[in-house]
């Protein structure tokens, strides 16, 4: 069944399957557009899967620019210069090419091709969304990692420069109109990016699944999304070309997405605070603090029965400490951090991270409550 063609809607469109990339251009031809955006970054530009869409979209007679210049954590000018594109050229659609930063710049450009305010100014945390209020030009996403899950989302993450914080953009209408999820793009990418953003993949489901919130929904997509992100992404690390494994990656990585509507933990905010610093890919960085936080939030009852509920999925014992263990091993089997030790972080700093950690939407939805300290000791713990 992986290696077949499916389309899917929960909520967001989904085309799913080797060479579904081919069919995006017809689909937007048959919507009526004739004009539109590539958003995408000089990585995908040097493998060729840019010019490969390009071709597609020349073949379909539809005239296409493109931003190839996003880089990892992406950044507030990024999404100025796109828009700059969109709009001196009057594009009618855009689509997100790449892993997650792409496709959160895309997303952000879709919002500010029709408002004015700062970015700044639409900033979730400070209700932001409120402004979203004018229709947007259509979306399409095409991911090329399997990780952030961007794809399914209603938000953007993008470092705002007046605060030099990473920003959540949030509507309802930012979803993409329609997700292409082709395993056959994925197989170019390298053995440490496929574990990285799989690790992020796996994150975003664990930490959805321990979220002390009420949704049955996605509780059972998170739980389903752990089981294939622990049991393929090894198998898609060793083995870059095993279609199969690849696509059951990008289908966790949607799960995880869709899952985190219930929200995301400590891990993602000492993440976010480890870009900012040392420009540390996140999903490397989700790695490398993942056990120790786990650790710390099992301390809490409730989460510890949930983490020990996983031991069946994980092949191992019933037991919060045994499903860590299984975790860690299956990191170290990855060549991922499971320490801070390799990423240089300096002691001057850490006050200032778990500052800009404590500050971080993600904290206060951990299902264990945060104290002033504890992002000081899970850090110390690390190194």
């Amino acid at each position: 069944m992986p290696l077949l063609k499916h389309s899917y809607s929960f909520p967001t469109r989904m085309e799913y399957g080797s060479g579904a990339i081919a069919d995006l251009p017809k689909i937007i031809k048959e919507a009526g557009f004739s004009k539109g955006l590539i958003v995408t970054d000089q990585g995908i530009e040097k493998v060729g899967l840019a010019d490969k869409l390009r071709n597609y979209f020349s073949d379909a007679g539809i005239t296409i620019y493109s931003y190839s210049d996003v880089v990892s954590n992406p950044t507030e000018q990024n999404v100025i210069d796109g828009t700059k594109i969109y709009k001196e050229n009057n594009c009618e659609f855009i689509v997100g090419l790449g892993g997650g930063s792409p496709i959160d710049v895309g997303k952000t450009i879709k919002v500010t091709a029709v408002h004015d305010e700062p970015l700044e100014k639409l900033d979730d945390t400070k209700g932001g969304d409120k402004y979203i209020v004018n229709k947007m030009p259509p979306f399409y996403a095409v991911p090329t990692t399997a990780g952030t899950g961007s794809e399914v989302g209603r938000s953007s993450v993008i470092t705002v420069a007046s605060t030099n914080k990473k920003t959540i953009i949030f509507s309802p209408d930012m979803m993409p109109d329609i997700a292409v999820l082709d395993p056959e793009i994925t197989l170019s990418l390298p053995k440490k990016l496929t574990a990285a953003t799989g690790v992020d993949a796996f994150v975003h489901n664990l930490e959805a699944y321990i979220m002390d919130t009420f949704h049955p929904f996605a509780d059972g997509l998170a739980k389903e999304g752990i089981y294939r992100a622990f049991k393929y992404l090894p198998i898609a690390f060793e083995n870059g070309n095993d279609v199969a494994a690849r696509g059951e990656m990008l289908m966790a990585s949607a799960m995880g997405a869709t899952a985190f509507q219930k929200g995301l933990g400590i891990n993602h905010s000492i993440a976010h605070a480890l870009s900012v610093y040392y420009d540390t890919h996140h999903g490397l960085a989700n790695a490398a603090v993942l056990i120790e936080v786990m650790k710390y939030n099992i301390t809490d009852k409730k989460v510890n029965e949930k983490m020990a509920a996983l031991g069946d999925l994980l092949n191992t014992e019933n037991d919060a400490l045994a499903v860590i263990s299984a975790i860690e091993k299956w990191l170290i089997k990855l060549d991922m951090p499971t320490n801070l030790k390799g990423i240089g972080i300096k002691e001057e700093d850490i006050d200032g991270i778990e500052e800009y950690a404590m500050g971080d939407p993600c904290r206060p939805l951990n299902p264990k409550t945060v104290l002033k300290g504890d992002v000081t000791q899970i850090i110390k713990n690390l190194l």
